[in-house]
């Protein structure tokens, strides 16, 4: 291995850690927004009379808890997302830069990191609207006595490691957090490496190779490509053009570093 093939592979390492340490940060700020809501619901809940009269007061409570961790979900994600975009591009083009090479490609459309962020919104007002159903499905047993006041606030749970309706919650959030930030970084990468080769000299021999997350449990599979270097336009064993690309089944992508 040559001394640039060695800056090259270091920088490209540094970015791919520094992706990963974006990615845990904003599952961190994902679950302390949702914390927030537990404990909203938990006070709005522990403070409101178990009588009729009072519980519009307390749906308007929990209604108003999960709509601000929507909202405040949001609004992280689709800046978090922009942040993987970019760091996607970086990706391909610090590493060549470090190593004296010129890049050539275009500026990248936007167009898919916009569909991105509006799946992404979707995902996050369909969980939201499953909290707050599952919510108010506990609140309803302890209106109608199958279930008293304790019991109730058991289900909300103290925090989020206890099982219970935000537990599962949290659980979700966390995947669709992780899955969405990694596949967008996935495809501002793809495009900028499909836009540098198209745009180098013709008949340079351009590479790819399949570098393991390091996760604890990896699919076998994928962890078994770990080092695997193919042509650029070629695909990896089980016909996958890279991590997260489009057309990939969940199982394949859902959690994927």
């Amino acid at each position: 291995m040559t001394n640039r093939e060695r800056a090259y592979i270091k920088k490209q390492n540094e970015l791919i850690a520094a992706v990963g340490r974006i990615e845990a940060r904003e599952v961190v700020k994902t679950l302390e927004i949702l914390e927030g809501a537990r404990k909203n619901v938990a006070a709005a809940v522990a403070s409101t009379e178990w009588e009729m009269y009072y519980i519009p007061q307390l749906n308007e409570g929990v209604n108003r808890a999960i709509e601000r961790f929507k909202q405040q979900y949001m609004g992280g994600q689709s800046t978090a997302l922009v942040n993987l975009w970019n760091a996607g591009i970086d990706m391909v083009d610090s590493p060549l830069q470090y190593v004296g090479v010129k890049m050539l490609a275009p500026e990248i459309s936007r167009a898919v990191l916009e569909i991105a962020q509006g799946y992404s919104a979707d995902l996050i007002t369909g969980l939201s609207a499953d909290a707050l159903k599952r919510v108010n499905s506990e609140i309803t047993l302890g209106i109608m006595g199958q279930k008293p006041p304790f019991e109730v606030m058991k289900a909300i749970g103290r925090n989020l490691e206890d099982k219970s309706v935000f537990k599962s919650i949290a659980v979700r959030a966390e995947t669709i957090t992780r899955t969405e930030l990694g596949k967008v970084n996935s495809m501002a990468r793809e495009a900028r490496i499909e836009g540098t080769v198209k745009n180098t000299e013709p008949g340079m021999a351009w590479m790819k190779k399949w570098i393991s997350s390091g996760k604890a449990k990896p699919r076998a599979h994928h962890a078994a490509l770990d080092g695997v270097t193919i042509p650029v336009d070629e695909k990896f064993l089980g016909y996958i053009d890279y991590p997260h690309a489009p057309g990939l089944p969940a199982e394949e992508v859902v959690n994927c570093g």
